[in-house]
């Protein structure tokens, strides 16, 4: 789908100053980790109500689901929340000030942590969530599935299928990622990621972008048949690796309306050139043996096949991201869509973190936004 509509570019200044430096080169291996914020720990007491079980009977479901089961509910422990919010700020910010990027202070990054009212809100009832197995190349995968909790069936729901970041155990999907993904279930829609394979208990082995993809796409076909959702109103939100993996599923055939990725990895070709071989290990390990790393890496990198994408893409990333540098990747990428015509959005969130920790509700209301901007549900 394609859009008349102007190109925009943005530049989110932090509360105190604008125009944080932006530098230097980023190892793929800590391109590759996840980075969604710290997710609320999962509770083993089914006392717990914050997210609600599968209502029974349900409806039928695509027949390559092999297996489903309700989430457990999360622990409403928001003394640990906030916690684990500023561990992870304190870890990125040590690695922006060791790369030269400035990120905002301690206390602009605790500022911008939920208060406990909105903590509890985010685990009312009202959301439904199950993780699956289901079959892709004949391999037993794991999946997530939300969805608002009273939908029934034949009610033309718009999909969002969300690409995780990392790799391994790293940033996988968990009941509460993105709390539930409440703000988008509450907004309408159904969200389904997969793991992809040989992750949390799945068969196979992931690849980092190459038959993993599959998965994806896979998820994609199943998620499109769920009963509550309309097939041509499916969209696509990334972040990190899970970024790269969207586009990826686009330029394969996916059929988003729309995308949007957050600390997307967009050359690795770039990382390698600068110096980031030794770096490189994490993805070389992943590579089968007899394939080509060059090509590996430009099959993996946005930028290089940037011409085949047809779905608007919002790119946003943090100014003080250390992980993925937004002057090697969103940048760049940005101006190649720009220079192919391509509707496009470009937004960095000054002295922000990889996964906009700082930046949480203008993030999820500009991804929001977006996929509102170029929806069109069936009349």
């Amino acid at each position: 789908m394609t859009s008349k509509d102007p190109q925009r570019v943005r530049s989110v200044p932090t509360p105190s100053s604008a125009g944080a430096t932006m530098v230097a080169m980023v190892a793929m291996a800590a391109a590759l980790v996840g980075c969604a914020a710290p997710t609320p720990r999962v509770a083993s007491s089914a006392a717990a109500t914050a997210v609600s079980v599968v209502s029974q009977p349900a409806p039928a479901y695509p027949v390559e689901i092999v297996a489903r089961e309700a989430c457990p509910a999360r622990d409403p422990d928001y003394g640990d929340y906030r916690s684990r919010q500023m561990a992870n700020y304190r870890q990125e910010a040590a690695a922006a000030q060791a790369q030269g990027l400035v990120m905002r202070t301690p206390d602009q990054a605790e500022a911008a942590i939920i208060s406990a009212d909105e903590y509890a809100a985010r685990g009312a009832p009202g959301v439904s969530c199950e993780r699956i197995t289901y079959l892709s190349d004949g391999l037993r995968v794991v999946g997530y599935l939300w969805r608002p909790s009273g939908a029934q069936p034949g009610a033309g729901l718009p999909l969002l299928v969300f690409h995780r970041g990392g790799a391994g155990d790293d940033s996988k999907l968990r009941p509460n990622t993105q709390f539930a993904f409440d703000r988008f279930v509450r907004a309408g829609y159904v969200v389904i990621g997969t793991q992809y394979r040989g992750n949390d208990g799945g068969e196979g082995r992931d690849e980092l972008g190459g038959a993993d993809l599959r998965d994806v796409l896979q998820i994609v076909r199943i998620g499109q048949r769920l009963p509550w959702v309309d097939p041509q109103r499916v969209f696509a939100l990334g972040y990190s690796r899970g970024g790269m993996m969207a586009l990826m599923a686009a330029r394969a055939g996916a059929p988003y309306r729309a995308i949007a990725t957050v600390g997307a990895p967009t050359d690795l070709l770039a990382v390698r050139a600068a110096g980031g071989r030794n770096s490189l290990s994490a993805l070389a390990r992943a590579i089968p043996a007899g394939q080509d790393p060059e090509a590996a890496l430009r099959a993996r990198s946005a930028v290089h096949w940037a011409e085949e994408l047809n779905a608007p893409v919002l790119v946003l990333h943090g100014g003080a991201d250390p992980i993925v540098s937004a002057a090697e990747h969103a940048r760049p990428f940005a101006a190649r869509l720009q220079a192919l015509g391509k509707t496009h959005e470009l937004v960095v969130f000054e002295g922000d973190t990889h996964g906009l920790q700082m930046s949480g509700t203008e993030r999820d209301t500009r991804i929001l936004e977006w996929f509102r901007r170029f929806d069109a549900p069936a009349r």
